[in-house]
């Protein structure tokens, strides 16, 4: 399944790109609003994730111009405006759910399954004979034995099975299971049929469930008359990906954050010289709302309450107490992200098994 991400902070997008990817799912993240809504216009995407605040369209206007268009693209807004109106703007605007950036990562997967499934997008195991695919478990099963597919064969068998009436092309199962920025040729395409069939045919599958339809693309044959088999074992999640996936764009963001704290500082210099001029401001403006979005997703609560109140202090007509103010709230963000890794230093290290 496809999603459009629209998420202009990098380190958050690269994280949720790459959470949303572990779980077969694949994603085109984009930073504008403007050009994500005309992508969500003319591509079927599975799901919509949209921040609030984006470049040249906010996240409000692109749910309320795809629903006015009559769009019926689940939509689910990640932001880190949690107080009650915001919620109630967002929804009234056409999202169908709305979720704050501090969420972990398995409550982010399990409402994008909740949403896939009221679209009837998703089931709750997919099946052909004695061949199944549990879309929560990302498992792939013929009787009670696992098979171990690649991601890109996990998603075109997916396909198939979801759509077992439908004609697909090679530019169709391309548009369905790549990124636009991984496009390639329709002959990988034949290549990706060849290695699930046998992959299949290696688990014991007598009879391939693809059929080539000569000239024009693949479709899913009949399934053969199921045998009683036992309920599938439950399988756990794939912890250990997610996990490295977290660690990594932790890193990433960690490395970050010396740059960013560097655009609210030269606010805050430019204020005292009063040199402040509406373009800075409102660069630092949005810094601070992607670097509230961040430490939300990467797990400083705290420092991202405090980043959000910087935000709304460069919002709102500038009172005589802002240079004092902004000063205060920078110096406790500061302490907050110096304390956190004072306190991830001091954990245990992991025992060695």
């Amino acid at each position: 399944m496809k999603i459009l991400l629209l998420e202009d902070d990098p380190s958050t997008s690269e994280f949720l790109a790459d959470t949303l990817t572990t779980h077969r799912y694949a994603v085109d993240a984009i930073a504008d609003g403007a050009i994500g809504f005309d992508l969500a216009s003319r591509w079927p995407y599975d799901l919509l994730i949209i921040d609030w605040l984006l470049p040249s369209l906010d996240g409000l206007e692109v749910c309320r111009r795809l629903r006015a268009q009559g769009s019926q693209i689940p939509i689910l807004m990640l932001t880190v405006k949690t107080a009650s109106a915001d919620i109630v703007a967002g929804l009234d605007a056409g999202a169908d759910d709305y979720l704050a950036k501090s969420c972990d990562a398995p409550q982010l997967l399990a409402r994008v399954r909740a949403l896939l499934r009221r679209s009837g997008t998703t089931a709750p195991v997919l099946r052909w004979g004695d061949l199944c695919l549990d879309p929560a478990l990302t498992q792939v099963t013929y009787g009670q034995q696992p098979i171990a597919c690649r991601p890109k064969e996990y998603e075109l068998l997916e396909l198939f099975l979801r759509h077992p009436q439908r004609l697909l092309t090679r530019s169709a199962i391309i548009d369905h299971l790549w990124p636009m920025a991984d496009t390639p040729v329709e002959g990988s395409v034949t290549n990706l049929i060849k290695d699930l069939r046998q992959r299949l045919k290696g688990a014991g599958l007598a009879i391939s469930p693809i059929e080539t339809v000569y000239g024009l693309g693949y479709r899913l044959k009949a399934p053969p008359q199921a045998t009683p088999t036992p309920a599938l074992a439950a399988a756990s999640p794939p912890s250990a990906r997610l996990e490295a996936v977290m660690q990594r764009a932790t890193q990433h963001f960690r490395a970050s954050l010396e740059q960013r704290l560097g655009v609210l500082d030269g606010a805050m210099q430019a204020l005292e010289t009063g040199t402040l001029d509406p373009q800075q401001r409102q660069l630092a403006r949005a810094e601070a709302h992607r670097l509230a979005g961040g430490l939300g997703i990467f797990g400083y609560a705290q420092a991202a309450e405090v980043a959000e109140a910087i935000e709304e202090l460069l919002t709102a007509e500038p009172p005589p107490q802002l240079q004092s103010e902004l000063a205060h709230r920078l110096a406790l963000l500061k302490r907050s992200l110096v304390l956190a890794a004072m306190e991830e230093s001091a954990e245990p290290e992991p025992a060695n098994p």
